[in-house]
């Protein structure tokens, strides 16, 4: 496969939100926005790191249900199972690997930094060259860790990750700070 090939996700299971009750799932939470917004499901709970803070142990529920809500195109990327560790400790570790970090802020992390620690850590994967969830996608089909996908609110049966830059994740990061700070006052 090549490196476009390799962007392009096969949605190849219908949406069940009790499958992502067991298991590992990168999350791609509004999936056709630049940048998307990414986390981890592990057992059953969302973790992510976002510009407000640490998000953890958020239910699968309350994010399953805000993606219904609100319609967010959103794609759930099946981890093959761990040879060693359990979803526990697996999660316990991604929680620490969050907490390594306030925010998401620009020059401090983005929503990628502490899934690229988890994936380093945990799989062994090599990641000083990932900058984006683009560029991460690739490497873990070709480690073999990638089972298949599921998606709400994406009609394609091949759904292509956007390609963004620096400078547009900075972007976003700066609206989405400025839209909390409009809603304080």
């Amino acid at each position: 496969m090549n490196t476009l090939e390799q962007r392009i996700i096969g949605i190849s299971q219908p949406f069940n939100e009790t499958h992502l009750l067991k298991g590992i799932y990168i999350a791609v939470i509004h999936a056709t926005r630049i940048p998307p917004h990414i986390g981890l499901i592990i057992g059953g709970k969302y973790h992510s790191l976002t510009v407000k803070g640490q998000d953890i142990n958020t239910s699968i529920e309350a994010l399953v249900k805000n993606s219904f809500q609100r319609k967010i195109p959103s794609l759930f990327i099946k981890i093959k199972a761990h040879p060693t560790f359990s979803e526990g400790y697996l999660k316990e570790h991604f929680i620490t690997n969050i907490q390594q970090f306030p925010k998401v802020d620009i020059g401090v992390a983005t929503c990628l930094s502490p899934i690229k620690l988890f994936f380093n850590e945990v799989f062994d994967v090599r990641v000083e060259n990932i900058n984006f969830l683009f560029e991460l996608i690739p490497v873990l089909y070709a480690e073999g860790l990638i089972e298949h996908a599921s998606a709400l609110f994406i009609n394609e049966k091949n759904y292509q990750l956007p390609e963004y830059s620096e400078a547009e994740i900075n972007k976003g990061i700066m609206e989405v700070k400025n839209l909390a700070l409009s809603l304080k006052k």
